[in-house]
């Protein structure tokens, strides 16, 4: 049996529930630019319009049509979807058959008639667009073959329109000037282009013809009016029709034989040396690395030359002069080696380097090296002024193969250096041990800055005593440095470095400062060695009265050892330090004394209060100690005493003693210095 709930029949929709479900049937059928909330709102008053329909004019129902159009309700299925709702609406709100049949109706008729003119509406917007649309593209066609109309007649490169056939169709003015002929119309590249070079162009537009390239760049030779050859840079492309099929190649030509003679010409100055006429390092190092990638039977030899005092030429004669010079030794340096497979370079200034692939016959080294010797010992007259050179040499003799440039060549700095250590006129060979160690000097040297800001390097305390052992004269401040890998690096190894890479002026007033902190805790003098640069230094007497001014170190309490050379050049900024320091109260010492007469002297003069003089690890014979004895006699005259560094046993100590020196410093009285003041006794 059926239930009740089977034969009750289902509750009318109200509105609202109506116009959710109309909502949701339409939204499936198209695109409606409403949210869910609107359009249900905009379909509910529809259905207000449909019941005022069914209740009075059908024709009222005309406007839902309208609109369902105007907000997009127009997908394939809206109508019958809407029809579907509606047909339940009018139903519901009591409408007979032929009053439901007429609002239906209306509404459909007038949703087809606002459909027709929604279409045609947009037909006509996409018709506006097409024709604005070809009117700009007709607009950029003109322009852009005005554009190239414009580059053809005016521009500097020669344009041709070839067809397939090679045929000529069009030049321009600018060709005709490139190939020197008056018309070029009729003509065809086989006439243009030299015979040697027509299969590569041929090549190259065939590429274009068939898609296999887009642009192709060649540098052919052409055929001027007179049957010349010149080269030219030449791009091509190709031209299409509507229907993508090749109409004709469009040819760029551009003379580039004068950029090519420039190019050629600043690749040559790039390489050689503008005074000299000679290669330059560059050069040099590229003909190094093809060498040392060959298989020379009897190797290369790299001699690397630095003129000697080459700034007394250019200083006392004019640069002029050292120029004219420099021409006449390259000129000599060509001459010795005419007869060998050589090149002579200039590498900076007044370095040279000659680069020899040894034959059987080469000279040997010595022999060549005085070859070199006599040609530049040949004075050459500049007016009434003759003027010759030497020169220093070092010498690679027999390059491996496979060594670098670089570092053959940093090998050869370093034996040039180490012959003009040994005077001017020198001349030395490689040697791979020095060098070694050299560079290890230089590679401590090189991260001295950052050992000094992270700590490595200390200040430390060394006791000057006297000889017998009494009583000390001082202490003196010296400089070490822990290296992790080198171990302890000391005083005079760590001023050396400093020296020469320029930190010691920085250095020297820092261990200045530190030293000074600490003896003032104490009664002792403190004693501080000057380095060269420190000596000379403008800034030294400002630096040490700052450094008293703020530690309160006084200034009788203070020593500074100058380098005795130094003080012999009346010239240099170190004799005036001496004597404001001196009047300062601060006593002043004199280091690296040899004791030959201008030293005496400028002992006697300066009033120095203590002579260092270097010790002696054997003891002097009889003529000698004679004269040593003599000589700190003098310095106690002077009223100085003298200070023998180092002295390394007793039995040095011993033999100073009776010499009548008064003071040593070393090993036999501190084994290692230390950061601490030395306690006394």
């Amino acid at each position: 049996m059926p239930s009740q709930d089977d034969v009750t029949p289902s509750r009318p929709k109200g509105r609202d529930e109506l116009a959710r479900d109309w909502a949701i049937k339409v939204g499936r059928t198209a695109y409606v630019p409403l949210s869910a909330a609107k359009l249900t709102e905009e379909l509910h008053e529809l259905l207000n319009v449909v019941a005022e329909a069914v209740a009075g004019d059908p024709e009222v129902a005309a406007a839902v049509g309208s609109r369902l159009v105007e907000i997009h309700c127009v997908g394939a299925e809206s109508l019958s979807r809407s029809v579907e709702v509606l047909a339940e609406f009018v139903v519901q709100e009591g409408a007979d058959a032929r009053t439901a049949a007429l609002v239906i109706g209306a509404v459909s008729a007038a949703y087809t008639a606002a459909i027709q003119a929604f279409v045609l509406e947009q037909q006509e917007s996409v018709s506006q667009a097409l024709l604005r649309a070809n009117r700009a593209v007709q607009l950029d066609l003109q322009a852009s073959e005005e554009r190239f109309e414009d580059i053809f007649t005016h521009s500097s490169t020669g344009i041709a329109m070839v067809g397939l056939d090679g045929e000529l169709e069009r030049a321009n003015e600018a060709l005709c000037t490139i190939l020197r002929r008056e018309d070029v119309a009729g003509m065809t590249l086989t006439d243009l282009i030299a015979p040697a070079d027509l299969p590569l162009v041929n090549d190259a537009l065939a590429s274009l013809r068939y898609g296999r390239m887009r642009r192709v760049e060649e540098r052919p030779r052409l055929i001027d009016r007179d049957g010349e050859h010149f080269r030219v840079l030449l791009a091509a492309t190709i031209q299409k029709d509507t229907e993508d099929n090749p109409r004709h190649y469009v040819l760029m030509i551009d003379d580039d034989s004068q950029l090519t003679l420039l190019g050629g010409r600043l690749q040559y100055q790039s390489l050689h040396d503008a005074l000299t006429g000679l290669p330059n390092r560059q050069y040099l190092t590229t003909r190094l690395e093809s060498l040392l990638h060959s298989d020379i039977e009897h190797g290369v030899t790299l001699f690397h030359l630095d003129l000697d005092a080459f700034a007394v030429i250019t200083d006392g004669l004019g640069r002029e002069v050292g120029d004219k010079v420099l021409r006449l030794v390259s000129e000599r340096l060509s001459a010795v080696f005419s007869n060998e497979k050589a090149m002579v370079a200039r590498l900076e200034g007044d370095e040279f380097a000659v680069l020899v692939e040894n034959g059987p016959d080469t000279p040997d080294v010595d022999s060549t090296i005085r070859m070199i010797e006599h040609e530049l010992a040949e004075p050459v007259y500049f007016g009434d002024q003759g003027v010759a050179v030497s020169a220093t040499i070092g010498v690679l003799p027999r390059l491996h193969c496979g060594d670098r440039p670089a570092e053959v060549l940093r090998a050869s700095d370093m034996t040039l250096r180490r012959a003009k250590r040994s005077g001017r006129r020198q001349w030395g060979l490689h040697d791979a041990v020095l060098d070694k160690k050299e560079q290890d000097q230089f590679a401590l040297a090189a991260v001295m800055p950052g050992a000094w800001e992270s700590g490595e390097i200390e200040v430390v305390f060394n006791p000057v005593m006297r000889l017998d052992g009494t009583a000390r004269v001082c202490v003196e401040a010296e400089l070490n440095w822990r290296h992790r890998d080198a171990g302890l690096i000391e005083h005079e190894k760590c001023v050396s470095m400093a020296e020469h890479t320029g930190l010691m002026l920085p250095l020297g007033e820092w261990m200045l400062r530190r030293a000074a902190e600490t003896a003032c805790q104490f009664d002792e003098m403190l004693a501080v060695c000057l380095t060269e640069s420190m000596a000379k230094s403008p800034d030294l007497v400002r630096d040490v009265r700052r450094v008293l001014a703020d530690t309160g170190l006084h200034a009788s309490r203070l020593l500074l050892g100058f380098p005795v050379h130094v003080l012999a050049d009346e010239e240099s900024e170190a004799a005036d330090n001496l004597e404001v320091l001196s009047e300062m109260g601060i006593h002043i010492g004199a280091r690296d004394f040899s004791g030959s007469t201008a030293e005496i002297e400028l002992v006697r003069s300066l009033g120095v209060a203590a002579v260092r003089v270097k010790g002696r690890s054997q003891k002097p014979d009889e003529l000698v100690s004679h004269v040593l004895s003599d000589l700190v006699g003098f310095v106690h005259e002077a009223g100085g005493i003298v200070v023998v560094d180092p002295v390394e046993d007793t039995e040095q100590r011993a033999w100073w003693t009776e010499l009548g020196a008064d003071a040593g410093v070393g090993p036999v009285f501190c084994v290692e210095p230390t950061t601490r003041w030395p306690a006394a006794g």
